[in-house]
């Protein structure tokens, strides 16, 4: 391993983030349970996040069952876990602008736990074979072999992701099967997260139309402008908040939601729609960061 390939003050924070996320993952497994409600779920890892010395990175995700991607509660919400569910926690920690990204799956008695450890082996498989040069679809085989081997069928239209300072979302992605273009490099961050279904399952997630978690950039800015000054104060605010990390109305009770409406309709805000399984079957996923090295790949979460 060479840290020279990446800068070190972005190598610290990439680690500090890490450091962070991988306690808040820990232990947020033990708040996992029938009868939690997901806003507290979700409200105590962001808050966790952030005593820690952490920014949160994203809306921690709750997904349950069939709920893959994309969902975080509203601030009205009342849902409680229920016993047989498979409850996904993805969570985010940001310091100066570099993410930590992580998830974890817990199964709730009568759920079905072998999709859990299904779900962890996969990851576990996938970064043994991870090093500088390796094509991303090599990883997806590796990940797909793996899930399917357990007996169950990888998600093909989830994957990982490139991870650059304020972008989730950069680059190449990883995929969760044999699919894709280009190489890892070395020095390069990226999240891995093998996601699962059952045989049964389609393999595919779909979106549904809801949207809980939201993004605004530089362009949104521009963009509102155009529709007077009460819209473009209100990106002003998030963006200034955020960063162009997504974000949850739940942050921001002082937002009129009529404008926020209007700008979503409008496309200046952009919205990330809830994804769930195409067939309705439950999904699992495990996640991890990692950088890497011409000799193999360190876990930061």
């Amino acid at each position: 391993m060479s840290r020279s390939l990446i800068d070190g003050d972005v190598y610290d924070s990439f680690r500090a983030a890490g450091e962070i996320a991988r306690k808040v993952r820990s232990e947020v497994v033990y708040r996992v349970r029938e009868g939690a409600s997901a806003l507290e779920i979700a409200t105590w890892v962001e808050e966790r996040i952030r005593e820690l010395g952490g920014g949160v990175a994203f809306p921690c995700n709750v997904g349950v069952d069939a709920v893959a991607a994309h969902s975080t509660p509203y601030p009205d919400s009342d849902y409680a876990l229920r016993r047989g569910s498979l409850v996904k926690v993805d969570l985010g920690v940001e310091i100066d602008g570099l993410v930590a990204d992580t998830a974890v799956t817990v199964a709730l008695p009568g759920a079905d736990e072998a999709m859990v450890l299904a779900a962890e082996r996969a990851l576990e498989e996938a970064l043994r074979a991870i090093r500088a040069g390796v094509r991303v679809s090599a990883v997806g085989e590796v990940i797909s072999r793996a899930v399917t081997s357990y007996g169950y069928r990888p998600i093909a239209n989830l994957s990982g992701h490139q991870i650059e300072r304020y972008n989730l979302h950069a680059g190449l992605s990883i995929p969760n099967v044999p699919a894709g273009e280009g190489r890892l490099e070395a020095g390069k961050v990226y999240a891995v997260e093998p996601f699962l279904t059952t045989r049964r399952g389609a393999g595919q997630v779909k979106h549904i139309d809801r949207v809980e978690i939201f993004r605004v950039s530089e362009d949104s800015l521009v963009r509102s402008r155009r529709l007077g000054p009460q819209h473009e104060a209100v990106v002003r605010r998030l963006l200034e908040s955020t960063r162009g990390l997504p974000y949850a109305l739940r942050w921001f009770p002082d937002v009129d939601r009529e404008i926020h409406a209007v700008l979503y309709r409008r496309g200046i805000v952009k919205g990330y729609p809830v994804l769930v399984e195409a067939s309705g079957e439950p999904v699992a996923q495990a996640e991890h960061t990692v950088v890497v090295w011409e000799d193999g790949c360190e876990t930061l979460t």
